[in-house]
């Protein structure tokens, strides 16, 4: 199934751009945490970082909410991608209801195919948002290239969707800088706390504290800001 490699946001004329880490199908205590900081339905805007589906009790009705709620989008991670991957073999159904998929098996042929034919059309594997004069990138584990652009301008194959999603060695390692972007934002490694190297930012807070990282994107470049506290910002 070929996916979309990336997706352009145009700017907000009115309201917030909001960012938030893994849901992992909590979908009614992300909708109470929207409620608490003021999310305002059909002005703000909330962007995703995957991994909406599996380990929580909630993951057919996160996908359905995320692809037909008014302003909100979200990119592929490694738990879309093997929701995806199962209609393709058996081996691939059994490795998703290791990660929490077994919800999955209980969709009827036609619920399933809707869902990820949806999916698979509507969640890019990156995404661009601009925020003032600076971009944001967002991609669920890592950028794979050490230029964002290179991802822009990527064409799609079955490793580009893997590189997206699976490894997170730039969150263990040196710092480095992605060029091309003021900053790239991703889930996936569950942390405690927010990790930063150079200007990459890494915010799946859920499983570990019960509370999703949630904030509007522009917080990322307030220097006072609580929630990113301080990295390095370059500019594309």
């Amino acid at each position: 199934m070929k996916l979309v490699t990336h997706q352009t946001i145009a700017p907000s004329p009115v309201g917030i751009d909001w960012i938030c880490g893994d849901v992992h199908g909590h979908l009614l205590l992300l909708q109470e945490q929207l409620k608490q900081a003021g999310f305002r339905y059909g002005m703000d805007r909330l962007f995703l970082l995957g991994d909406l589906v599996d380990r929580g009790p909630d993951s057919e009705a996160t996908l359905n909410w995320a692809l037909s709620t008014e302003g909100v989008f979200s990119v592929l991670g490694n738990h879309e991608l093997m929701f995806l991957a199962r209609s393709e073999h058996e081996a691939y159904r059994v490795k998703h209801r290791l990660i929490g998929g077994a919800w999955a098996d209980d969709l009827s042929f036609a619920a399933y195919r809707r869902l990820a034919e949806r999916c698979a059309r509507e969640f890019p594997l990156s995404m661009t948002v601009p925020c003032g004069q600076h971009t944001v990138g967002l991609v669920h584990a890592q950028s794979p290239f050490d230029d964002w652009r290179q991802l822009q301008d990527a064409v799609y194959s079955e490793k580009l969707a893997i590189n997206c999603t699976w490894p997170w060695d730039r969150a263990q390692g040196p710092e480095q800088i992605i060029g091309g972007v003021s900053a790239v934002v991703s889930g996936h490694i569950g942390t405690s706390t927010i990790v930063t190297h150079g200007n990459q930012i890494w915010i799946d807070t859920f499983e570990a504290t019960g509370e999703f990282t949630l904030a509007p994107i522009e917080e990322i470049f307030t220097r006072s800001s609580s929630k990113f506290g301080r990295f390095e910002v370059t500019t594309p």
